[in-house]
């Protein structure tokens, strides 16, 4: 078996120049994965800023006789080879089943953007400790800013909505801060916030500023997805510590006490906002004119969807709070299960072991409720399966096995309970193609740092 510290994360010796270059464009990397909002177009591709820095920064890694090494020897980590195995099934069922090789390369690109950054930040230990780093001071800051977007706008009915979106479905606004949307916003906030309440030694301080800001974030986004997948990764991680038996019973109990105060936090924040909300109204249909939300209508790399025609209304008697109406009849959830039901028709024979090709489902069918706009399927195991079929499917579950078998046992609690959390959003939102995916995963498997290795002996 290939040791990953044998063929990743680096210490080589380098120049003051260069190593604060390096690191430099490490932190534009980060700062870049929560702008997703932004992008232009280039030879008819929409081109985000997230993916153009870490092209820079894969370059500089590549061309610096320093770093080249470290780089090619990152390439050749396990979890690299896997990635890099499922993104050449794309291309090659691509090639053979894609009505259109352009609009499927709007994905295909994407994906090899992602292997690089994945490669760059496993190349070099400083560089991924500094993602880390900033990962998690930015935790309490993004989660407050979103709020106080959200209350802004709320409480402007929409005349100051810097940083928010209006939820046609709901009649609510919702916080999206710079990223793309508010699914987007609140899965950033939640995987930072995992990799932060669960790391070993953090203060109290910093848990009260996440058990009080985090809440108040998730209310902002209107997230259900979030809420959800922060539980279940918090509750996986508790039992998998609890059940460890590396540790004292009491250090395994302390451990999992940050864990437990957001989650009491969270509890006590949704119960007063279910105690506040409206009762939900029978229909929760979209209008033919309406766009589901933005984690729905907007395909990776596609124009977004036109806004509705009609004007927004915060003040419809029928307004709620989005994350209290759980209904299977109508709604986000409904549409996925229709979404779902048109892939499976060409999910057979050969197309279902071989797949269709990348990002051809908008290629065959209109995104329900929204005629003339192509389809996006927003569920990733059901997304792979129909661009890849059950051979890249494999490839994907390879994927996450690999991340989880080569992270530090020490890491081995957070690391299933931050996977478990990724999977749950990735099912019901557009995750996997993000910049935030491959800074988490390479954050992940980074050797323990002194730090690490002193609270673990103590």
């Amino acid at each position: 078996m290939i040791l990953p510290t044998a063929t990743a994360y680096a210490r080589p010796t380098l120049t003051g120049r260069t190593r604060l270059l390096t690191l430099v464009l490490v932190g534009a990397v980060v700062v870049s994965s929560f702008l997703g909002r932004y992008d232009a177009e280039v030879l008819g591709f929409r081109v985000r800023v997230e993916q153009v820095v870490p092209l820079v920064l894969a370059a500089w890694m590549t061309l610096h006789p320093a770093l080249r090494p470290a780089f090619l020897r990152a390439l050749r980590h396990p979890v690299p080879l896997v990635f890099a195995a499922f993104v050449a099934w794309n291309v090659v069922t691509t090639l053979i089943f894609s009505p259109s090789l352009t609009w499927s390369a709007s994905i295909l690109i994407w994906l090899v953007i992602d292997l690089l950054l994945l490669v760059s930040l496993m190349a070099i230990a400083e560089g991924a400790e500094l993602a880390g780093r900033l990962g998690r001071l930015s935790v309490a800051p993004w989660a407050l800013v979103g709020f106080a977007a959200y209350a802004v706008a709320n409480l402007t009915r929409g005349r100051v909505a810097l940083g928010a979106d209006f939820d046609y479905l709901y009649e609510v606004y919702v916080a999206r801060v710079t990223a793309l949307e508010a699914n987007i916003y609140a899965s950033i906030l939640i995987f930072w916030t995992l990799l932060t309440i669960t790391r070993r030694g953090i203060g109290r301080w910093e848990v009260a500023a996440i058990t009080v800001s985090v809440p108040l974030g998730l209310v902002a986004s209107q997230t259900r997805t979030a809420v959800f997948s922060l539980v279940l990764g918090l509750g996986v991680f508790a039992v998998y510590t609890l059940f460890s038996h590396r540790s004292a019973r009491r250090e395994r109990l302390r451990r999992i006490v940050p864990a437990g105060v957001l989650v009491g936090s969270l509890i006590v924040t949704y119960g007063i906002v279910a105690a506040l909300g409206g009762t939900a109204p029978a229909d929760r249909t979209l209008p033919p004119t309406a766009a589901p939300t933005a984690s729905s209508a907007i395909a990776p790399g596609a124009t977004p969807t036109p806004a509705p025609t009609r004007e927004p209304d915060p003040t419809n008697p029928e307004q709620q709070n989005k994350i209290g109406d759980v209904d299977f009849q109508g709604g986000t959830i409904a549409f996925r299960v229709e979404v779902a039901q048109l892939a499976a028709q060409e999910m057979t024979g050969v197309n279902l072991w071989l797949g269709n090709g990348t990002n051809t489902f908008g290629l065959r069918h209109e995104q329900p409720g929204t005629p003339g706009i192509s389809g996006h399927i927003i569920m990733l195991p059901v997304q792979v399966l129909y661009d890849g079929g059950i051979v890249g499917l494999g490839l994907l579950i390879a994927l996450f096995v690999a991340v989880f078998v080569y992270v530090p046992r020490e890491r081995k609690p957070v690391a299933a309970g931050l996977l478990a959390s990724y999977l749950l959003s990735a099912t019901l939102t557009s995750m996997f193609w993000f910049a935030i995916t491959w800074i988490l995963i390479a954050v992940l498997l980074r050797p323990l740092t002194e730090d690490e290795r002193d609270l673990t002996r103590a």
